[in-house]
């Protein structure tokens, strides 16, 4: 949950927690973790969120739960700790937090008025702040990567951000922005868990799906440009999807024009017009993009080095400067931060 930068005036009634159930599907919804222990919960909700302290406001015992699942990267979870509750998280977090609140109140250090049943928000890999939760509050949650929603935005644009993406914070109860929210939410939750190796395709698809939804219903700094129709070149564009099926094999400037269909020259112009970066620095992107996501992967037993090199990274100390440029962290702090495999 964030806190807005403008308060918003009251709105209609939020739905209620019956029609809330009827929105939202709950096929893929398990039990992640329970505790009364607010030590277990911290460093539980720490891996999954973010470092963050947790501690009881008002003395009644905790008895927090959280359920959910992966999704393609996605995190879709729904938490409440059964007490009053203070959440202070202190540094940058690396994903991007959309936040439903279903029940109870939550009212950060930013912002006057208290977020109410029906509202929904989003906290940005960068922010810091202090939620303090009423003791029925119950949210849902969908955990975006940075490098996820970069990507969605760069392919919704046709190029490559100019400048850092921001969301709205806040948004009213029953509005179309809370609306979108709730049916990817239930898109996703909805979505039978396929035993086939083609499953992944899938989940990758409906992620994308998902976040172009979000970007589009949701107002942000690149809606205007959003608004324009969209003008790659079919060259740049084969050269781009060349790069994305090739990009651990390494191709050179000239198997990528090749591919193209045209020459050097005009391959880098074409980039640099469009995409707004040279190829080759778009293949260094889109690799590194690559990593962060294998490193957040859900409980693998893989190190940093198996990763890097996996993806054409043999210098590993050029390689974890460009990634921390990239990312804002180490691969090691990437890797920390991975999901927990729910247990079984």
């Amino acid at each position: 949950m964030a806190a807005a930068a403008t308060s918003q005036a009251p709105h209609e009634a939020a739905l209620s927690s019956t029609e809330v159930d009827a929105v939202l599907g709950d096929r893929r919804f398990v039990s992640l973790f329970e505790t009364r222990e607010t030590e277990h919960a911290q460093a539980y909700l720490s891996r999954v969120y973010g470092p963050h302290a947790l501690r009881l406001d008002g003395g009644t015992a905790l008895n927090m739960r959280l359920r959910g699942f992966e999704f393609a990267h996605l995190h879709l979870g729904e938490v409440r700790y059964g007490s009053p509750a203070v959440a202070s998280m202190s540094q940058a977090h690396g994903h991007w937090v959309f936040s439903y609140l279903r029940s109870g109140l939550v009212q950060t250090d930013v912002q006057q008025r208290p977020y109410v049943p029906g509202e929904a928000a989003v906290m940005a890999p960068d922010s810091v702040q202090r939620l303090t939760m009423s003791a029925d509050m119950e949210m849902r949650n969908l955990r975006v990567t940075q490098a996820d929603m970069i990507a969605a935005c760069r392919s919704l644009l046709g190029s490559d951000l100019s400048h850092a993406l921001r969301f709205e914070e806040r948004v009213a109860a029953n509005s179309p922005q809370t609306a979108a929210l709730l049916r990817v939410m239930s898109h996703l939750a909805a979505t039978p868990a396929y035993a086939q190796a083609a499953a992944g395709r899938l989940e990758r698809s409906l992620r994308d799906a998902a976040l172009y939804e979000i970007l589009l219903a949701w107002p942000n700094n690149y809606a205007h440009t959003l608004e324009q129709p969209a003008a790659l070149p079919a060259s740049t564009r084969r050269a781009r999807d060349f790069i994305h099926a090739h990009a651990a094999e390494l191709p050179s400037i000239a198997d990528i024009a090749e591919a193209a269909g045209v020459g050097v020259r005009a391959l880098a112009l074409g980039f640099e017009k469009h995409l707004g970066i040279s190829p080759l620095r778009y293949l260094q992107q889109y690799r590194l993009d690559r990593v962060h996501e294998a490193l957040m992967a859900p409980g693998g037993e893989v190190t940093v080095t198996e990763i890097a090199v996996q993806w054409g990274f043999l210098q590993l100390g050029s390689f974890a400067a460009r990634y921390r440029e990239r990312f804002g962290e180490t691969p090691s702090q990437t890797l920390r931060r991975s999901p927990l495999i729910p247990p079984r």
